[in-house]
């Protein structure tokens, strides 16, 4: 996905950059500032994207050793001004992206350059506001991009409100060998309000509005900074290049989940890189082959500390109090060879290693150090009889890393949770048509699951997911001027405990995520352009126990935006995103028996019915045409 196509979408919040893609399921927990339900491949959204690898211009965004989950993503510091591409693949089949790639992986490039600057405004329902400006160009020896925003929301539910600010600054220089450095700074802070879970029942019987907040004193804040310097050198099949980032970050979150109210406080300084080279050439004078190899790094100084609370203040003895630091060091390889012009085979595989200094002073010494390391191999085949047909295989393995304060303290002997993935599809690219399908299994053989954060990691014991993936795209209008596309896609998904009775089911994962929708971009008079994108979201029923009898409705969200730009610079929208039936079943936790609970143990986070938004837009050059100098003849 690049930035046209971003541009295009309805983003409210960066859950909204992936509801329209095939395999992804998106929930919005109206929590305040915190990380998204996004799933891949069949694992649960309670779990806020743990088992998704995240990663902006290199840089790792899954916070290991979370207090809140294990491998808790949140990428509400992501600037979709700044987004020059997203590049996703499900399934753990890249060597390049380790630890939470079970369901797949991200990768995020920002932008370098662009030869214009802006301004913007734009608001709407709950009280939402949102200024943002950038500033680049592409004229000079040092190129920048610099982007700017201020966000405030009330929210739909009660103390549900959110403030926040970032900043985005890189710039870029090519060196005399041609190779590009980009360096940039990130200043990001947050703080908001969580209206916490309410019973379905008690809102179903109508004793509790599905607006009210549990807490008002339940929320939090965040801040986070960071500097990242990224090089790249060599065309792409020759590719080296380079990452070395640092970044510190602090954050508190008060929250109920059951048992009152408690404090969840976490500061960490991630440091570390990241390098890899490609080579591309020949055996013979006929085979082409490409080798790659690389290596990342990743230290995490953390200091994670959990009490109960009341109002926020600290009221009880602390359940977690401990620091650690947690190293990742990993080599990574692929070897892909084209022994025939329709043939390709890949084969390769990673080996990441950790290491656990732990401080725990609860049970001083009660944590041995200790180190652990997994091997992921990964293999593939690409048939290609027709240059419109392309049949494929993938085998890999992924991993997700042990969480110390909720999985490894009180249990020194556990290893990275390990799964295995296969898939075979076809793929079918003509010039106005494109289809893909693809059946994948994958194996896990001890789920971990965790219902809702601040409730206890369960080991759920072997797991089987079974799915398919569809996605079709009909491209009516293309011409460099006009482009008119329909699109449409469906993952169906079984996710089942293996001998378990009477537990069944994996938790939270929709049977379907379907969608249906158009995207253009048409020029109306005088060089003026009528954009957007309108589509269905349909999502299968989830069970909230493990034996499935008790789930969710199906649901369906419509979302749309209307953009309209003229030459001078100005461009006008609006956007919207509507549920047209139920709206509580988008977030569903079960805070009961995980088998055998009744329906007074559901508690859910309602969707607004609609919320609206519109805004307005001024972009102006900052690139100057040269001037052609006067011919003097004497």
């Amino acid at each position: 996905m690049d930035a046209p196509a971003i541009s295009r979408l309805a983003v409210a919040t960066y859950g909204d950059l992936f509801r329209s893609l095939p395999g992804f399921n998106v929930s919005n927990y109206g929590q305040g500032g915190i990380g998204y339900g996004l799933s891949l491949r069949g694992y649960t959204e309670s779990e806020h994207g743990r088992d998704i690898a995240y990663y902006i211009d290199g840089v790792p965004l899954n916070e290991v050793s979370s207090l809140h989950t294990p491998n808790y993503a949140d990428l509400n510091v992501l600037f979709p001004e700044t987004i020059k591409s997203i590049e996703i693949v499900r399934g753990p089949f890249s060597v390049e992206y380790g630890d939470s790639n079970m369901g797949g992986s991200v990768n995020i490039t920002t932008k370098q350059a662009e030869p214009f600057a802006s301004v913007g405004v734009s608001g709407g329902m709950q009280g939402t506001a949102r200024g943002v400006a950038t500033y680049s160009t592409t004229q000079g020896a040092w190129l920048p991009y610099l982007a700017f925003e201020g966000y405030h929301t009330d929210g739909y539910r009660d103390n549900s409100f959110i403030n926040r600010y970032n900043s985005f600054n890189k710039v870029t220089t090519t060196l005399p060998d041609g190779a590009t450095v980009s360096f940039r700074a990130q200043a990001y802070g947050t703080e908001y309000g969580s209206p916490g879970y309410s019973s379905r029942d008690a809102i179903a019987a109508g004793t509790i509005s599905e607006r009210s907040a549990t807490n008002p004193t339940d929320g939090g804040n965040k801040q986070l900074e960071n500097l990242v310097t990224n090089y790249s050198s060599g065309a792409l099949d020759q590719e080296l290049k380079g990452t070395l980032f640092v970044s510190h970050q602090f954050s508190n979150r008060f929250s109920d989940f059951g048992g009152g109210q408690r404090v969840q406080h976490d500061d960490r300084t991630m440091v570390g890189g990241r390098v890899s080279k490609v080579w591309s050439g020949a055996i013979g004078d006929d085979i082409p082959v490409q080798v790659l190899l690389g290596s990342n790094w990743r230290t995490d100084f953390i200091e994670a500390f959990q009490a109960p609370t009341i109002a926020r203040a600290v009221s009880g003895p602390a359940a977690v109090n401990v620091g650690l630091t947690e190293t990742n060091i990993a080599g990574f390889g692929q070897v892909q060879v084209k022994p025939l012009p329709w043939l390709k085979f890949t084969a390769g595989g990673r080996y990441d290693q950790f290491y656990y200094d732990i401080n725990d002073r609860i049970t001083p010494g009660g944590t041995p150090n200790i180190s652990n390391g997994i091997a992921s191999p990964k293999a593939g085949v690409a048939i290609t009889p027709f240059k419109w047909l392309e049949l494929f295989a993938n085998y890999g393995e992924g991993f997700r890393s042990i969480d110390v304060p909720a999985e490894l303290i009180g249990n020194p002997g556990i290893q990275p949770f390990r799964i295995v993935s296969r898939e075979g599809g076809v793929q079918f690219t003509f010039d106005r048509f494109r289809l893909l399908a693809s059946y994948w299994t994958t194996d896990s053989a001890n789920e971990a699951f965790q219902a809702a954060p601040g409730l206890p990691v369960t080991f759920l014991g072997k797991a089987q997911r079974n799915g398919y993936d569809v996605d079709a795209r009909w491209f009516v209008i293309k011409d460099p001027v006009n482009n008119v596309s329909l699109f449409a896609n469906y993952g169906g998904v079984s996710a089942r405990l293996i001998d378990a009775a009477p537990s069944y089911f994996v938790p939270n994962v929709p049977s379907y995520v379907a969608n249906v929708g158009v995207d253009f971009n048409v020029a109306t008079v005088n060089a003026q352009v009528l954009s957007g994108s309108a589509y269905v979201t349909f999502v299968g029923r989830k069970n909230l126990t493990q034996d499935g009898l008790i789930t969710t409705s199906p649901y369906s969200r419509v979302t749309g935006k209307l953009a309209y730009s003229w030459p001078e610079g100005w461009t006008a929208f609006t956007q919207a995103t509507w549920y047209p039936g139920d709206r509580l079943s988008e977030i569903a936790i079960n805070f009961g028996d995980p088998v055998g609970a009744k329906t007074s143990d559901i508690f859910v986070s309602a969707q607004p019915t609609i919320a609206v938004l519109a805004g307005v837009s001024y972009r102006f050059p900052t690139v100057m045409a040269e001037t052609t100098p006067k011919l003097v003849t004497k």
